[in-house]
């Protein structure tokens, strides 16, 4: 799979837009038709799942697809450690100890932090939301990345048949719709409903475009129909809460996030099998956001803590928001120089060891 810098522009953006959407929430949450907009910034996380389906589970699709070897699950998971955990850890145990000071309503006790460290805080009751409430989608994404490698055996065996590949993501999205179908019905806990078994449609759309293009290069008139199709339907997604005011638990993701998502798709799937491309999001700034947006979104809760702690948070929307995004920059920086680059750079997660015969099958 190649890289597209304006993939890293997207992600920034939309790191970008949930800092806002939450400083903004703190700060003036009204009915306005702008707080109304800024409110469905929150579909930003719905794109985090659509890119991490296309790029994690891109290389084993594309391995497929080829007829090559599948990617070691031993260098996949060195890898996605890698990624996710070292930051996470140090914010996590950042804003356990801000909330403990403070004595913030979302602290928990020093007992139930093991269930953060390892993403299963979603899954109770009196951590559900607590310390770093967007730490949630983190235990979201670490749950797919233990799904994949057993989708992974399947993807093998249907080999280079694409339309079987597309049959089985579509198998995949069907039966988390049917979970969120049936959450809604029977009224699931949140405890249930924050998980993979509802969002996984969300991260279906972003492997059903790894699947559609690997190897494929389409004309650029059909990437401009694909991004014309698609901000429609991310718009859609949008209006459906606002007009119908679902249920957040379980009817949100199939009803409004799902559209959304694929909306997402189908503009990822034109920046990658098309020459369509963004000046805006090739621009420094917002690559610059990409580079440090994991540390944007681990980070701009805690500021948003320590702010109101200190009686220094604005009384004016975009004077927070300003502030907020400023001082989260400041230390997603710190964490991406101290803490993510060194990580991700040593030798034991990125690259396969010695004589390992799968090492020359690696996707690049």
């Amino acid at each position: 799979m190649r890289r597209l810098v304006a993939l890293d522009g997207l992600r920034g953006a939309a790191a970008v837009a949930i800092v806002v959407h939450h400083a903004w929430m703190f700060t003036h949450p009204g009915l306005s038709l702008a707080d109304r907009a800024l409110d469905e910034m929150r579909l930003a996380v719905a794109f985090f799942f659509v890119l991490s389906g296309y790029l994690v589970y891109g290389p084993f699709v594309a391995a497929a697809l080829d007829g090559r070897a599948q990617p070691s699950l031993r260098r996949y998971a060195r890898k996605r450690a890698a990624r996710i955990l070292p930051a996470y850890w140090v914010v996590l145990l950042a804003a356990f100890a801000l909330t403990t000071a403070i004595d913030h309503k979302l602290r928990v006790g020093a007992d139930q932090l093991p269930l953060f460290l390892v993403f299963a805080q979603n899954q109770v009751a009196a951590t559900n939301g607590h310390v770093d409430p967007p730490l949630w989608s983190l235990a979201v994404e670490a749950s797919f990345y233990v799904l994949l490698p057993l989708v992974a055996v399947l993807v093998a065996r249907l080999g280079r048949d694409r339309r079987a590949q597309l049959a089985l993501v579509g198998a995949l999205a069907l039966a988390g719709i049917a979970c969120c179908a049936i959450g809604t019905a029977t009224h699931w806990p949140r405890t249930a409903t924050d998980s993979l078994l509802t969002t996984l449609p969300l991260f279906c759309c972003g492997m059903a475009v790894a699947a559609a293009t690997h190897g494929r290069t389409l004309p650029r008139r059909a990437g401009i129909a694909l991004v014309i199709t698609g901000l429609p339907l991310i718009l859609a997604g949008a209006a459906v809460e606002n007009v119908f005011g679902l249920d957040p638990d379980a009817l949100r993701p199939m009803v409004s996030d799902l559209p959304a998502a694929a909306g997402f798709a189908l503009v990822l799937a034109a920046l990658v099998a098309t020459p369509v491309r963004s000046r805006v999001l090739e621009s420094r700034p917002l690559l610059a956001a990409g580079t440090i947006s994991y540390g944007l979104y681990l980070w701009h809760f805690p500021v948003i803590y320590a702010l109101q702690a200190a009686h220094a948070w604005p009384a004016q929307p975009v004077a927070a928001t300003a502030l907020t995004l400023a001082l989260a920059a400041v230390l997603a920086t710190a964490s991406w120089f101290g803490v993510e680059r060194p990580v991700l750079s040593a030798p034991s997660a990125t690259r396969p060891r010695r004589g390992s015969p799968r090492a020359a099958a690696q996707p690049g």
